[in-house]
């Protein structure tokens, strides 16, 4: 039972990465992951975003006012999210999910999936770079929809495990932001039907 297990989850994720391989995304090959010297890698971080508050005054004082630092926006988290993706730090990845956070794949997979929470995300993150010796993300564009909606324009660039061979995947999602967290990740399958979604 176990090694029928075993087999049908290998044949599933040899299927996603033959799929995943047969498409070349169009896009230029520069890349946030700076796959080979990832010190040359863009930087950004939530250095300028938070609101400092006292917790406690001093007998007799008058308060403490807020102190307000530039917040940060929608498209500074994705960034970081890319950052961390592209680095392997998935406890900091996760960090950048909301609790309650669902990841839903595209209707162009071959796997339709809904993953609901942290967990569910990280066990489906694991699964994902099982299938793969290398992967890495470049963003071509990011957009901001309405209030709390990005959407996000790039690549995979990825290396399979199975059969070692260099490919890329062009991706559209579509993300919405809740508090400086990503509350939901909708994959598409282009652009346009990304904007749709967003509303």
């Amino acid at each position: 039972m176990a090694g029928s297990r075993a087999a049908s989850a290998r044949e599933s994720g040899q299927i996603r990465e033959e799929a995943a391989l047969s498409v070349t995304a169009r896009a230029p090959r520069t890349s946030l992951a700076g796959a080979e010297d990832r010190r040359a890698r863009p930087r950004t971080s939530f250095e300028a975003g938070c609101t400092v508050r006292c917790s406690a005054q001093a007998p007799g004082s008058a308060g403490c006012a807020a102190v307000r630092l530039p917040s940060v926006s929608n498209i500074d988290v994705i960034k970081e999210l890319t950052r961390l993706w592209n680095e392997g730090d998935d406890d900091g990845v996760l960090a950048l999910y909301a609790e309650d956070a669902v990841h839903q794949t595209g209707p162009h997979w071959p796997e339709q999936a809904t993953y609901r929470g942290r967990d569910e995300i990280r066990a489906s993150m694991a699964e994902w770079q099982e299938m793969w010796e290398t992967t890495s993300v470049e963003i071509h564009s990011l957009e901001e929809v309405g209030d709390d909606k990005v959407v996000a324009v790039g690549a995979w660039r990825m290396r399979g495990r199975a059969s070692g061979i260099d490919g890329g995947m062009p991706i559209f999602i579509l993300f919405t932001v809740r508090d400086g967290k990503v509350a939901r990740l909708e994959w598409h399958s282009d652009r346009d039907s990304a904007v749709a979604a967003a509303g």
